[in-house]
């Protein structure tokens, strides 16, 4: 991966627990519907300021898809039996 993928992973990674951090204001489970907002509202808002900003939506969904058969997210329905 190269350093400008690789840094900018981690900045982000930092970026987005910093703002969930920030955020968490009951201690019920996590995410929280305002977590779940404010993480709705920092990907949007990435997302305008692309160029072609359609086609790397798409290309997110398509990773995601792939990572979650690698890693099922614990908080998606169930697995198909």
């Amino acid at each position: 991966m190269p350093d400008r993928e690789s840094w900018a992973r981690m900045t982000a990674h930092h970026f987005v627990d910093g703002a969930l951090a920030a955020s968490e204001r009951s201690s019920g489970p996590h995410p929280t519907a305002d977590q779940i907002a404010l993480l709705r509202a920092i990907a949007r808002r990435a997302l305008w300021h692309m160029p072609n900003s359609g086609d790397e939506a798409r290309a997110m969904v398509r990773h995601i898809d792939i990572e979650n058969l690698r890693q099922p997210n614990p908080r998606d329905d169930s697995a198909p039996e």
